[in-house]
């Protein structure tokens, strides 16, 4: 496996920079939706990640940490934000990824027909920060629709 290796402490202002950004609309309740984004093993099945470990006790809010694993890279997450039902915000604190700084950020937004998710990421680090960016955004654009259709399929896992 590739070394861990520390990436920049950034937060908003970094987040501020976004260079991939992603909207979907939901025809299910805001609260369906975040109870799958709080679901470690959902996330393994609508983006193109192999795993998800909350390294955190429940309940989660600004602090929380988790590991993510992307087929034999790891990322190290830090929630600096965190609003919930509506919000959650992370850095990457550590990744074996060539990343110099990473953030991403969830806003789930009800609206009178279920919910909006409007995503926004940044990543930077030489020689393909900005590839990683934009593989990120592809993924989680066509990420989106399978997590609408994952909580349709199994609507009493995720609160409905």
């Amino acid at each position: 496996m590739p070394k861990l290796r520390d990436c920049k402490d950034v937060g908003e202002d970094y987040l501020a920079g976004a260079n991939a950004k992603a909207s979907y609309a939901f025809s299910v309740p805001a609260e369906a939706v975040w109870a799958a984004l709080l679901d470690a093993k959902a996330w393994t099945e609508w983006l193109p990640i192999t795993g998800v470990t909350w390294t955190s006790p429940q309940p989660f809010g600004v602090g929380t940490t988790r590991t993510v694993d992307i087929d034999k890279n790891k990322v190290e997450e830090y929630f600096f934000a965190w609003e919930e039902g509506r919000r959650m915000a992370f850095r990457f604190v550590r990744a074996t990824l060539p990343l110099s700084a990473g953030v991403e950020d969830y806003r789930v937004v009800p609206t009178a027909t279920g919910c909006e998710l409007h995503w926004a990421g940044r990543t930077s680090g030489f020689p393909i920060g900005w590839l990683l960016a934009k593989a990120l955004g592809s993924g989680i654009r066509k990420g989106l629709p399978k997590l609408e259709a994952l909580i349709k399929s199994d609507p009493k896992r995720f609160g409905l």
